[in-house]
């Protein structure tokens, strides 16, 4: 009898830790969607990185790896890699990103949430890739910062890559 309740009473503990574990990831997206919108309704922090063409903010840890051009940047920090793109034709308050992540991409879509102020639109987006791994995306008109990350950072990248995508300018010649 002992040795049935203690089956139970772990195989309890175990669907209680995978149920657990489904609800964390996705209170991590909500968390990081929300904390996204008050930077994308904060004042741009002020640029500490920059490139020929562009500057921007870096959060602590992330650093500049290569620019292509005047619209691509590569991003690092530790071993993920980050990219920003920009699009120079496009308005801050332009929805090309995210019309174009909803017509090709709708079905990866977890979780989303558009953002709107003074005539500025911008967008957070988790996609689906695999079994442990999501593509985040945060876009301020024709700003789009995106990168692949595991479950556990979910709640602190979203906001990461929104505060990078508000600061983003192109430098005054």
């Amino acid at each position: 009898m002992f040795r049935q309740c203690t089956k139970l009473f772990v195989s309890t503990l175990f669907i209680l830790n995978i149920a657990g574990c489904g609800n964390s990831v996705d209170s991590q997206i909500s968390q990081g969607l929300s904390d996204a919108d008050t930077i994308f309704n904060a004042k741009p922090k002020s640029s500490t990185a920059s490139t020929e063409h562009l500057q921007f903010y870096l959060p602590q840890g992330y650093k500049v790896k290569n620019s292509s051009d005047e619209t691509n940047v590569i991003l690092s920090k530790g071993k993920r890699t980050y990219s920003i793109f920009y699009n120079p034709d496009e308005s801050k308050k332009s929805q090309h990103f995210y019309k174009a992540l909803q017509s090709s991409e709708k079905e990866e879509i977890v979780k989303e949430k558009t953002y709107e102020k003074n005539g500025r639109f911008g967008f957070a987006t988790v996609l689906k890739k695999d079994k442990e791994s999501y593509e985040v995306i945060a876009s301020t008109g024709g700003v789009k910062v995106t990168g692949n990350v595991e479950t556990e950072d979910m709640n602190n990248i979203i906001p990461e890559l929104m505060t990078i995508a508000n600061s983003v300018q192109l430098k005054k010649k």
